[in-house]
């Protein structure tokens, strides 16, 4: 480790390095295989592969460091079963999966056919994954049974890592998480990223998730829940956190009770303030600048102010409608925290509220529209098919809070699988379709699946600016390298210097942006903005991200199968099945074989061989304390070309016969249906 008094400690790089004689540096050891070269390529290897062994190692511990608290949460699950009873879907059809039975009982329409099978596989892949799905994947999934093979890919996916990638973005946004890199601003929080993300990995019930967000333990600045807790520059940082948590599980908006009492909801500012002060665990003070002047008002005006400045609100639960502040034994360990009291009212199983939100926020995210339209506003709020919203809450409370066992009954449901409706349809007054709403794919989803196709590294610098690690996390944050989009962050080069600049992680983030992505969050939301804008076609047809997906380079995951003995039909199904998921229609074949056909019997270049992959290590000679030396500048320019040039081409295929197929995958990648969910 490197670190010390006022310095950030991190994880560093110290290693001992041995060498005969005019023969190269190898790596001195614990290992009982061959010892390692220190060349680059050899590395990397070894860096990528010591960084999956340490996240083993730390799932390892997480999940088996504290047995206590498993019990705890054990015994918890228990109570809230026997408090809420199972309900049995409708009818006698048990081949239909029980979301569908409580549709039909609604008297829904369920006569609409399935989507096929390669449909459904990139369906669910980017559910539940957050990328399309591999070829692997896809010869895996054709493979099985046609009986099971539905629900061994709902089986598998749910079971796969990169389940916890794809609920990050997501609760980024909800949660408000913004750190910044450079110096606090407002309403910058800590990383806690990093514990959304430990938690999804570990399949952490929802309401332990909830629990551990209000308690606010662990590191500030490290990536634990500790970094909700902040919000810098707010005069009363508590109350902008209890809006978060209202808007996130109990579906109250309490936004416009920040400074007033709400004109257009039925909560008073003492409301919010009484939630501030439970998680304040204490009586707080209301602060002036929190109010608005009586006098400013006019008499017809629908703001009222009830609270005077300075005024003492006490730490009790304001939402007797939701539940009431009686808790049943067991569930608090000291009665006397009124956060830990806060925590247990918002899961207790007597606030049905809490598990209907949550199971709302799943079914919209699945299929485009809610039981309540608005996930994070239930005010006057009269759900569409609500016996089966009721089901799927009871189904969460009694399956211990698992997201994913209701995640597998929308999963396994014909309303899942039907094919996808146009958005329109959700006009007028009556009930949404039993089926999906076609949706874009967010930006993380977007991003993700550019280098999953391509197969490559994001190979960013390191999210910080300084690099060295002099100064103390609560001036500047070190989030590491990303190797997924919701890694990154504000790149907080706002002064517009060429030495602050990562041109590298810069490239994905204007991709990000593009679609929707925010780089600070100083407020929640769960819906982006959905508009279509010019910059998100340039932004795939010419941004340096998108470049490199498009790019056959070496270390491309197509690059080596097009050097083999592939027909251009094969051709043709494998950049389809590749990029689309499926493979071409015949008319599509058609289309590739022409574009390739030029070239092709002599596409192979004799002799020529595979270059080593490109190192993952980023030129980090410049860090806050030398940014202002001319060399530092120039450094990060020459940085920025190398980025703009992108990966270089490989030589094993002829440039002509290689660009033709780079535009065909270029075509792919810039069609519409590689950025809606099917």
């Amino acid at each position: 480790f490197v670190g010390g008094a006022g310095v950030r400690t991190e994880l560093g790089e110290l290693l001992v390095g041995i060498a005969p004689k005019g023969k190269p540096f190898r790596l001195l050891a614990a290992s009982t295989g061959d010892s390692l070269g220190l060349s680059e390529v050899q590395w990397d290897r070894y860096v990528e592969t010591f960084g999956r062994q340490l996240v083993a190692w730390n799932d390892q511990r997480r999940r088996t460091s504290d047995p206590l608290e498993q019990e705890y949460w054990k015994r918890r699950h228990r109570i809230a079963r026997q408090a809420v009873p199972a309900l049995t879907p409708p009818g006698t059809d048990t081949s239909l999966a029980a979301v569908d039975r409580w549709l039909a009982a609604a008297a829904s329409d369920s006569s609409e056919s399935v989507v096929g099978d390669h449909t459904f596989l990139r369906r669910l892949a980017l559910d539940t994954t957050g990328v399309v799905p591999t070829r692997s994947e896809i010869h895996w999934f054709m493979a099985r049974p046609a009986a099971t093979r539905r629900g061994d890919a709902i089986t598998r996916f749910l079971a796969d890592p990169r389940w916890a990638d794809h609920w990050v973005g997501y609760w980024q946004d909800v949660l408000a998480e913004n750190p910044g890199i450079l110096k606090p601003k407002l309403n910058n929080t800590g990383p806690f990223r990093f514990w959304i993300h430990d938690s999804f990995r570990d399949n952490k019930p929802i309401d332990r998730f909830v629990t551990e967000l209000v308690l606010m333990k662990g590191s500030r600045y490290g990536g634990g829940p500790a970094g909700f807790a902040m919000a810098t520059e707010n005069d009363a940082p508590m109350a902008a956190k209890a809006h978060v948590l209202g808007t996130a599980f109990l579906g109250v908006q309490l936004k416009c009770a920040r400074c007033h009492d709400a004109p257009y909801h039925p909560f008073r500012q003492k409301q919010l303030f009484n939630l501030a002060a439970m998680l304040n665990r204490r009586p707080l003070k209301l602060p002036k600048t929190s109010t608005i002047p009586s006098a400013s008002l006019s008499g017809d005006s629908p703001v009222k102010v009830t609270l005077k400045p300075g005024t003492s609100i006490d730490p009790i639960w304001p939402f007797a409608e939701l539940a009431g502040s009686e808790l049943p034994r067991g569930l608090l360990r000291d009665r006397a925290d009124a956060r830990e009291r806060l925590a247990a009212l918002v899961t207790s199983p007597a606030n049905h509220r809490f598990p209907h939100v949550m199971v709302n926020r799943l079914w919209k995210r699945y299929l485009g529209w809610g039981f309540v339209d608005s996930v994070e506003d239930w005010h006057d709020a009269k759900p569409v098919y609500p016996k089966l919203l009721d089901y799927l809450g009871r189904e969460l409370v009694r399956n211990g809070y698992d997201l994913k066992h209701v995640a597998r009954l929308i999963f396994e449901s014909r309303a899942y699988q039907r094919p996808a409706h146009p958005a329109k349809t959700l006009s007028g007054n009556t009930p949404p379709p039993p089926a999906p709403i076609r949706r874009r794919l967010v930006a993380e989803q977007i991003v993700d699946s550019l280098f999953v196709v391509s197969g490559k590294a994001m190979r960013t610098e390191y999210l910080t600016l300084d690099p060295e690690g002099r100064r103390g996390s609560n001036t500047f944050l070190n989030l590491g390298v990303p190797r997924r989009s919701w890694e990154f962050a504000a790149l907080s080069n706002e002064r517009d210097r060429p030495a602050l600049a990562l041109p590298a992680a810069q490239s994905v983030v204007d991709v990000l942006m593009a679609f929707g992505w925010r780089e600070s969050r100083p407020h929640p939301i769960t819906l982006r903005d959905g508009t279509t804008t010019v910059l998100q076609p340039l932004a795939l047809a010419n941004s340096s991200a998108s470049h490199r997906t498009v790019v056959l380079s070496d270390d491309h995951a197509l690059t080596d199968l097009l050097v083999t003995d592939l027909s251009l039909m094969e051709i043709a199904d494998l950049l389809y099945l590749h990029i689309l998921s499926r493979p071409a229609s015949s008319e599509e074949r058609a289309e590739v074989v022409a574009v390739l056909s030029p070239g092709y019997s002599k596409r192979r270049v004799p002799g020529a061989i595979k270059s080593p992959p490109p190192s993952s290590r980023r030129l980090t000679h410049v860090s806050w304390s030398n940014h202002l030396h001319p060399d530092a500048t120039r450094i990060k320019l020459e940085l920025e070309r190398l980025v703009r040039a992108g990966d270089p081409p490989t030589n094993r295929l002829t440039a002509g016969w290689r660009e033709r197929a780079e535009d065909v995958i270029w075509a792919l990648v810039n069609s519409p249906e590689f950025v809606f969910s099917p």
